[in-house]
């Protein structure tokens, strides 16, 4: 079922990136995903093995120089996700995108997210909760609150939008090296009994 957009506006402020994360101690630095690495072109990204993209756009929705171009199918923990890659004025690769759609419960959703922090963590080190947290106040339209939690040597966190009937969920955490960072998360609405709601999970790999 669509969901109204103040919903994911919500979201949106509850994940707006804050300066709040310590680094992480990583065991593989953040230079992209897989083969394809920060500072590459277009064309040299396209080369790269083990995805078919679209057309290259130089240009966002918005006009800017942000160039980009797309994967329908890459094999991620032995599931299919879109790939992204997202390039800067001067066609450099600096952003890698992944994303997959199930449908699942709310702890179903979390599992699905805790596993990813568990996989990557083994990979990048200690993944950590990004923003404050915030308890439930009546007084934001919608009740809004936001908690840490613990996962192996990670923390992440736990956002959450009240409706009438139902909830909104959304986690998140990241591993953090100084410029670069890589974000983790999924969200999912509905109600507690639903089983067969869509659950967006993300991989987001930032080298600006």
């Amino acid at each position: 079922m669509p969901r109204p957009a103040w919903i994911f506006a919500s979201f949106a402020l509850l994940l707006a990136p804050l300066p709040m994360v310590k680094p992480a101690l990583a065991a593989q630095p953040i230079d992209g995903w897989n083969g394809y690495k920060f500072g590459m072109s277009p064309d040299a990204a396209r080369a790269v093995p083990g995805a078919t993209f679209g057309p290259y756009s130089s240009k966002n929705l918005m006009n800017e120089n942000v160039g980009a171009m797309a994967s329908k199918k890459v094999l991620l923990n032995g599931r299919d996700y879109t790939l992204d890659l997202y390039f800067d004025a001067s066609q450099k690769l600096d952003r890698a995108f992944l994303q997959n759609q199930i449908n699942g419960s709310q702890p179903d959703c979390e599992k699905r997210f805790l596993d990813l922090v568990g996989l990557l963590e083994k990979t990048y080190g200690t993944f950590l909760a990004v923003n404050p947290q915030r308890a439930r106040s009546e007084a934001d339209k919608p009740p809004v609150s936001l908690v840490w939690k613990k996962a192996g040597a990670s923390s992440y966190q736990l956002s959450t939008v009240f409706l009438d009937g139902e909830t909104a969920s959304a986690w998140k955490s990241r591993n953090l090296q100084g410029k670069n960072y890589m974000d983790i998360s999924a969200t999912w609405s509905g109600k507690p009994q639903d089983t067969r709601n869509a659950c967006v999970t993300s991989l987001d790999f930032n080298g600006k």
